[in-house]
């Protein structure tokens, strides 16, 4: 009954993300609990012996640490204490997904709530208001998450398992397509475009980059190429309809325009220098978790580049967390670059569970991406940015472990 309970949270996971954090945190929160619970009486102690989960259990315990040398203990230990709901989460379904009913049903979930965002997002985009009546921005979308600008980031996050679902459909000859494939690839391209998020959709064409790079033996040219004209006439077409969103990313050139290099915007370089200024400070721990904010603020830490977070994944672990702190950023990093690495190498030589080993690639392309350190990105440590992060981790240690039990 326990599990019944819990597969039913994370159901309404994705959901729950698009339309209330609070709720989605909520359900993390419960399906920690009673995933703990469930499996110390079940005695089921090997399951927290996961690698990942390991190394992530360390690293919540330096963020523990780290909170009592924080500029601010309370504020800090407030995010530290309950980080680990996020590991049990993605723990807690690399475990369920073993069960075939419950992953066929959870793709399914996944497939049409994103495919149900993308329909709205263009409804949205040309008529200028969602399903919803929600009106969209000058230059932006948002769909049903209506003032939060955050579309790009989620589709960005689910593009993996999306692409996944498609192998879970019965009528696989219609979904698994590779006409329909291209067509899907095209509208998430161009429905990513159109949110104005520069930053998800340069990563979403690094992602598939990726996949071309190490699934170049499966991928089709062909479609590629119409992938490519398809999007860039839709991507025409918008800029027709609305020269708001193209102007948007042609901002970009204001990088160069001065004559000196700056880095993204400069609002973004005053973030990154605070954050150095914070890190410099204090080397070894930096400020402490969730203290950016108020730090920023000193006058020695160039208060013009204040946020509430340096808007850096590597700059806010550089300043938050100090040189410890970053060398957990950076063995993890390091850490997918080499599984992609020997999964290339190693591409030739499957024969046998290839559509696993597809799945492998799609999920750690897109782990790496979520941690990429040359982009700009939200806080790291927000609730609803964490459960996208983690989410997608589960499925690659049930794909991981699948695969090389048959491979």
């Amino acid at each position: 009954m326990i599990d019944k309970i819990q597969k039913w949270f994370i159901y309404l996971i994705p959901i729950s993300l698009v339309f209330s954090i609070l709720v989605a945190d909520a359900l993390v929160s419960l399906v920690a609990i009673l995933f703990a619970i469930s499996q110390t009486y079940k005695k089921n102690y090997n399951i927290f012996l996961n690698k990942y989960f390991l190394f992530f259990f360390i690293f919540w315990i330096y963020l523990i640490v780290n909170s009592f040398f924080s500029y601010n203990i309370e504020v800090s230990l407030s995010r530290s204490l309950p980080y680990i709901r996020f590991g049990l989460l993605f723990l807690a379904i690399s475990y369920f997904v073993s069960d075939t009913t419950f992953k066929k049903n959870l793709f399914k979930i996944i497939f049409f709530i994103v495919l149900i965002i993308c329909i709205d997002s263009i409804i949205q985009y040309f008529f200028g208001y969602n399903l919803l009546g929600y009106k969209g921005h000058r230059s932006r979308i948002s769909s049903f998450f209506n003032e939060e600008l955050v579309l790009g980031r989620f589709l960005l996050s689910m593009y993996p398992l999306v692409l996944i679902s498609i192998f879970y459909f019965e009528k696989k000859r219609i979904f698994q397509n590779s006409y329909f494939l291209t067509f899907l690839v095209s509208i998430y391209m161009f429905v990513i475009y159109i949110t104005g998020e520069r930053t998800a959709f340069f990563l979403f064409l690094m992602i598939n980059i990726l996949f071309i790079i190490f699934l170049i033996d499966r991928i089709n040219l062909k479609n590629t190429i119409l992938i490519l004209l398809i999007s860039s006439l839709l991507i025409f077409i918008s800029t027709k309809h609305n020269k708001h969103t193209i102007e948007r990313y042609l901002t970009i050139k204001n990088i160069f325009k001065s004559g000196d290099f700056i880095i993204f915007t400069q609002i973004h370089e005053k973030h990154y220098l605070t954050a150095l200024k914070i890190y410099e400070s204090n080397k070894i721990l930096g400020s402490g978790l969730k203290t950016f904010r108020e730090v920023c603020k000193k006058p020695e830490f160039h208060p013009e580049g204040c946020s509430t977070h340096p808007h850096n994944i590597f700059m806010q672990f550089l300043s938050e967390l100090g040189i410890l702190g970053i060398l957990f950023y950076l063995i993890s990093f390091l850490y997918f670059i080499s599984k992609l690495l020997i999964s290339f190498f190693k591409r030739k030589t499957i024969l046998r569970e290839k559509s696993n080993f597809y799945k492998k690639i799609f999920l750690l392309s897109f782990v790496l991406i979520s941690i990429w350190p040359l982009s700009p990105s939200g806080n790291f440590f927000n609730n609803w940015l964490s459960i996208l992060t983690f989410f997608p981790v589960g499925f690659l240690i049930y794909y991981e472990k699948k695969f090389l039990n048959k491979s």
